[in-house]
């Protein structure tokens, strides 16, 4: 990552965050289980959106447990990994009461152990132009100091007629209003406000992903009642990049 990039304040914030709850998290089995149970699901939905299987796969934001979706994506010949933080050692600790199951931290090392991790920002992905045919980015944009930046990024990373596979949580208008006038003031020494920068609409969203270039499949996110006044949800939609 060049030193041009510019970190907002809130981000460096939610990077300590987000360190702190990894940390926390590599000694719960129940917690580690149910991070592995996520991906996989998710997994299993982008599947169903390829037609062909890519050659190569980008992972913006996977974490520094080094899997993510793509770690439940083994036919994918290539996978490449991106996160700020370095990756979680695997290794048994003694100091910790809490330590894994050796057997579960034996099959996380097996199933990272394909995926090239790389520690980088989706703000300036260091990789060279149409070189990917896959990018997967989910739960990130929220947690970044430039969402915007990052899905330009990945669009300038994906080859034309490349699909882009994203999710974030969205609020509806009057969760956003509640976020920015209560939430983020009462619980601001919570990992809730402290590891999000951005909190974001469906429609909001949606924009960011037009204006980077991408045409858009929506897969599940809001109804029209819950855009206005509903709990958040997770917004997921498949990008293409199509052919200027």
């Amino acid at each position: 990552m060049s030193a041009t990039m510019t970190r907002i304040p809130e981000w460096r914030e939610a990077q300590k965050s987000e360190q702190d709850f990894w940390d926390r998290l590599i000694g719960e089995d129940h917690a580690l289980l149910r991070v592995l149970a996520d991906n996989a699901e998710r997994a299993s939905h982008s599947r169903t959106c390829l037609t062909s299987m890519p050659e190569k796969c980008l992972e913006v934001g996977v974490g520094p447990l080094g899997i993510g979706v793509s770690g439940f994506l083994p036919e994918i010949p290539v996978r490449v990994a991106l996160d700020p933080l370095p990756p979680m050692p695997l290794d048994s600790r003694s100091d910790c009461a809490r330590a894994s199951n050796g057997r579960l931290r034996d099959y996380i090392r097996a199933l990272r152990a394909p995926i090239r991790y790389v520690v980088g920002c989706g703000e300036e992905i260091p990789m060279r132009s149409a070189s990917v045919d896959f990018v997967i980015c989910c739960n990130v944009i929220d947690h970044a100091s430039d969402p915007a930046a990052i899905l330009r990024e990945i669009h300038r990373v994906l080859k034309p007629e490349g699909l882009f596979f994203f999710d974030v949580d969205t609020f509806s208008v009057l969760g956003l209003m509640k976020w920015h006038s209560w939430t983020k003031w009462i619980y601001k020494d919570l990992i809730m406000v402290q590891a999000h920068p951005h909190r974001m609409s469906e429609a909001n969203v949606v924009r960011k992903l037009k204006s980077a270039g991408f045409q858009l499949r929506r897969l599940y996110g809001h109804t029209l009642r819950s855009n206005l006044v509903g709990h958040a949800r997770n917004s997921t939609f498949l990008g293409t990049k199509c052919n200027p």
